[in-house]
């Protein structure tokens, strides 16, 4: 048993994207699953003693065309896993291709790979990945032409409460003014919990 107050389990999810062609984008994330104490993964002998501290190390690059954000091309990797069945779910990754990580991403997902179909782990690691594609096209593709024009450059409204339709973010960016819109901005806020 671990000791009150040590960590048991720690789950780092790290994403970078970067620009690949004319219009397209490469996002890679890696899941790491760690077990940071003295004692080996195994409890009472249902996992490989040699196992060691690292229980999940998993890897996931897509490609994605701009601006309908579709997958053109998946590749994941299972450097750690606790058993040899778990590579099982690397083929199926291919179902990502022809998907739009926009609207329905996330329940388009669940339906390939939730539960039973896919693995956990590597759902996670798709769900943690899709806002990094949004944001990653908003820097490599956007931020140059200035304030959204028309229906397709909204497309970071209602991705959360901050960008809700008819919200003050929104309004202010459907009146072009981008003066508005800095008056929300928190840098040189932070810490202040407002």
């Amino acid at each position: 048993m671990i000791p009150i107050g040590e960590t048991a389990h720690i789950r780092t999810i790290r994403a970078e994207c970067r620009r690949v062609g004319e219009q397209e984008i490469e996002v890679t994330g890696r899941l790491l699953d760690e077990r940071p104490h003295d004692k080996p993964f195994s409890r009472g002998g249902w996992a490989d003693e040699e196992q060691g501290r690292i229980v999940h190390d998993m890897t996931l690059a897509i490609r994605v065309r701009h601006p309908d954000l579709v997958i053109t091309a998946a590749e994941g990797r299972m450097d750690h896993r606790p058993y040899t069945l778990c590579t099982d779910a690397v083929p199926p990754l291919q179902q990502l291709v022809g998907l739009s990580v926009m609207q329905g991403f996330m329940r388009a997902v669940n339906e390939r790979f939730g539960r039973q179909l896919g693995c956990a782990h590597m759902t996670a690691l798709i769900q943690a990945m899709a806002p990094v594609v949004k944001q990653g096209a908003g820097a490599t593709f956007l931020e140059d032409e200035g304030m959204p024009r028309d229906d397709a450059g909204f497309w970071f409204i209602n991705t959360c409460q901050a960008w809700r339709e008819n919200g003050p973010l929104h309004e202010r960016v459907r009146a072009g003014d981008p003066a508005g819109l800095r008056a929300f901005s928190a840098r040189g806020r932070e810490g202040t919990g407002a």
